[in-house]
């Protein structure tokens, strides 16, 4: 296969995601849209952020918000991945868009992140990354299955276990960089 063969398998490889993206809207609008599933997905996006506003540590919120975006960054990598590779699906989404879900990884995910960084910041980094990866493993995603927003294909809980639990570990090492400084003028 040369070069112009490939382009052609891309172009072909792009429709497929296109209709596929268009049977999702499909699905979406005309029948998960404004279900109790799609109102829970939908408080999902916006409540953990309305709780951060309120309950935040206004120190240092900076610093854990940009925890919050690392864990946002990495997430998004890793669960694009999961669901291209077929690994596990969203079935429900506010926002129709077949590799996102905005409501877990993006709201619900980093926003426990940063809570569990800002309380109680001088216990065992350890003890909370097991329990931060135990309840989005074990907790989180079975509850999240039980009510069709999250669906486990070919893929094992204690996989995404280490997977939270490696995240927050390096959250937390990032969250305390000394490299949190005001930008000065040199």
């Amino acid at each position: 296969m040369g070069y112009q063969d490939g382009l052609e398998l891309v172009d072909k490889a792009t429709q497929k995601l296109t209709e596929s993206n268009q049977l999702y809207v499909e699905a979406i609008m005309n029948g998960l849209l404004f279900s109790w599933q799609w109102w829970i997905a939908l408080g999902m996006l916006i409540v953990p952020w309305v709780l951060w506003g309120i309950f935040r540590n206004k120190e240092s919120s900076a610093r854990i918000f940009s925890a919050g975006l690392l864990m946002m960054v990495l997430s998004e990598i890793l669960d694009t991945m999961g669901v291209s590779y077929g690994k596990w699906a969203y079935p429900v989404k506010v926002i129709p868009v077949a590799t996102i879900n905005f409501s877990f990884r993006l709201s619900l995910l980093p926003v426990l992140l940063m809570f569990f960084l800002q309380i109680k910041p001088q216990f065992n980094s350890l003890i909370k990354a097991v329990l931060f990866g135990g309840f989005g493993a074990y907790i989180g995603l079975p509850l999240l299955g039980m009510i069709d927003l999250y669906k486990k294909m070919d893929w094992a809980y204690t996989y995404s276990f280490f997977i939270l639990t490696i995240f927050y570990l390096f959250a937390h090492w990032y969250s305390r960089r000394d490299t949190f400084e005001q930008i000065k003028c040199k």
